[in-house]
C-alpha cells in the first residue's frame, strides 16, 4: 500500500511567505504616505476654518472682510505678503502650505485657496472656500 502525504511542502510555504513579503513592501509605504497626506490636508482645512472665523469677526466689527481687492498670502516659509487681513492668523501644523486670501472689489466677499508646496506637488491646490463657507475645491 502506498503512503500519501497531506499538507504543503516547505518550498510552497516559503514561496507564499516571499510573495506576502513583496506585497507588503509595495503596499505599506503607500499607506503611510496616504496617512501623512491626510494629516496635512486636515491641518490645512482646520487652518481655513480658523481664518474664516477671524474674517467673520472682522466683518462683524467693520462691515467688510477687508479692503476691496486686497490680497494676503501666508507663504510656506512663514512670511506674509500683501495686505495682512488677519494679523493674528498663523497657520498651525504643516508649514508646507501657502494660504491665499483674496477679497473682491466690494469687500463683501472673499476667496481662500490653500496650495500644497511639498516637493513634487508643484503648488497644487488642495482646498478652496469662500465667504459662504462653501467648499469649492475639492
Amino acid at each position: 500500500m502506498r503512503q500519501t502525504t497531506k499538507g504543503f511542502s516547505f518550498v510552497e510555504v516559503l514561496l507564499v511567505v516571499v510573495i506576502i513579503g513583496i506585497l507588503s513592501a509595495i503596499a505599506i509605504p503607500g499607506l503611510i504616505g496616504q496617512k501623512k497626506n491626510a494629516e496635512l490636508v486636515g491641518d490645512a482645512q482646520q487652518n481655513a476654518k480658523s481664518l474664516q472665523m477671524m474674517l467673520e469677526t472682522r466683518k462683524a466689527d467693520t462691515g467688510l472682510y477687508g479692503a476691496a481687492g486686497a490680497v494676503t498670502v501666508w507663504n510656506n516659509d512663514g512670511t506674509v505678503t500683501g495686505t495682512n487681513l488677519a494679523p493674528l492668523f498663523a497657520p498651525k501644523g504643516s508649514t508646507q502650505m501657502t494660504y491665499t486670501l483674496t477679497v473682491d472689489g466690494t469687500g463683501l466677499a472673499y476667496d481662500l485657496t490653500i496650495n500644497d508646496n511639498r516637493p513634487g506637488r508643484s503648488n497644487a491646490k488642495i482646498f478652496q472656500t469662500n465667504q459662504t463657507g462653501q467648499q469649492i475645491y475639492p
